[in-house]
């Protein structure tokens, strides 16, 4: 539910979260109006909790806080403001036109306190996920136990460190789910809840292994190469028709072999393949959010038949298209 929040209730909110947060704005009336949106934080279990917000900034606003010892994932799907932690600057979304952006995603480890600065100007929106891991959550699932683990240990070593990706569809897809779960018992909910923030910590913490499956490909592409595969999944992910590889070639501005080529080494899969298992996720996630039919699913993940689409979706995830409705 879309909500506005006035400077004293947004004050008294994070100081009761935060005691040290501070307001820099010294004109601000405790009347006035300063951001307008959702705002939901979930304690999922003992040391990790997740903080959803979608605001849009009503007036020019300069806050900071002291910012506990934490581990953390930012997800920013779209917007941005100017934000930093200690001497951190926190990278927002990429602009692609009106309506599209190519969401950022940020790890995030400090040892001590640290300064968080956050400056948004009127008119403002961003809208985000912050998952807070703290130590509690990690020794509970024995995180550090395996010697695999290394790259996650010299994260957390440092005083301040940061790692930044793009994130993949399934991770945002996750993302959504989290934050529209289906209706479901609350016991149930928030196991749901859990599963999918377990799934984005796990894309978070496997750019830190020496092996990770999903960064191999890119790590052998150039830097040129990168952005012109970025271009054509950009391509292919705004729309639902069917395009031959001539014209997702052309699209990304590239030729059909390097097209094939760039997807191959990246993603280990066709350029089809890998078409089809992101709108699988895309009807995943409206299935499970309840705003599609099972047939308006089929139509997302480029199936006319329903058949054919109940069999791919089974064969993808393991249980069908009804039952994903059910949650």
């Amino acid at each position: 539910m879309t909500s506005l929040v006035k400077a004293h209730e947004f004050f008294d909110q994070m100081q009761a979260g935060n005691e040290s947060f501070r307001l820099l704005n010294s004109n601000i009336q405790a009347d006035r109006t300063l951001l307008k949106g959702t705002f939901r934080k979930t304690a999922i279990r003992t040391g990790l909790t997740l903080h959803y917000s979608d605001m849009t900034n009503l007036c020019d606003l300069r806050t900071e806080t002291e910012a506990p010892p934490h581990l953390g994932i930012k997800l920013f799907f779209q917007g941005g403001v100017t934000a930093s932690i200690g001497n951190q600057d926190i990278p927002m979304p990429q602009r692609l036109d009106r309506n599209r952006w190519t969401a950022s995603a940020t790890l995030f480890h400090q040892k001590e306190r640290e300064l968080f600065r956050r400056r948004a100007a009127v008119g403002d929106r961003v809208r985000k996920l912050t998952i807070k891991i703290f130590p509690e959550w990690l020794e509970s699932g024995d995180v550090f136990g395996d010697t695999s683990a290394g790259g996650l240990r010299r994260l957390t070593s440092q005083r301040l460190a940061a790692q930044s990706w793009t994130p993949s569809a399934p991770l945002l897809a996750l993302a959504e789910q989290a934050i529209r779960p289906p209706a479901l018992e609350p016991y149930l909910s928030r196991l749901y809840i859990e599963s999918r923030v377990i799934g984005i910590i796990a894309e978070a913490f496997g750019l830190l292994t020496d092996h990770h499956p999903g960064n191999e490909g890119r790590t052998s592409l150039s830097a040129a190469e990168r952005k012109r595969l970025a271009r054509a999944e950009e391509f292919v992910n705004s729309t639902s028709e069917v395009l031959s590889l001539e014209e997702i070639a052309s699209g990304a501005g590239i030729s059909v072999n390097s097209l094939q080529r760039l997807f191959h080494a990246a993603h280990g899969t066709t350029v089809f393949h890998y078409i089809r298992t992101q709108r699988l996720e895309q009807a995943r996630l409206a299935l499970e959010s309840g705003d599609v039919s099972i047939a308006q699913a089929a139509y997302v993940a480029g199936y006319t038949s329903a058949a054919n689409f109940s069999t791919a979706f089974k064969r993808k995830f393991g249980f069908t298209p009804k039952q994903s409705r059910q949650g």
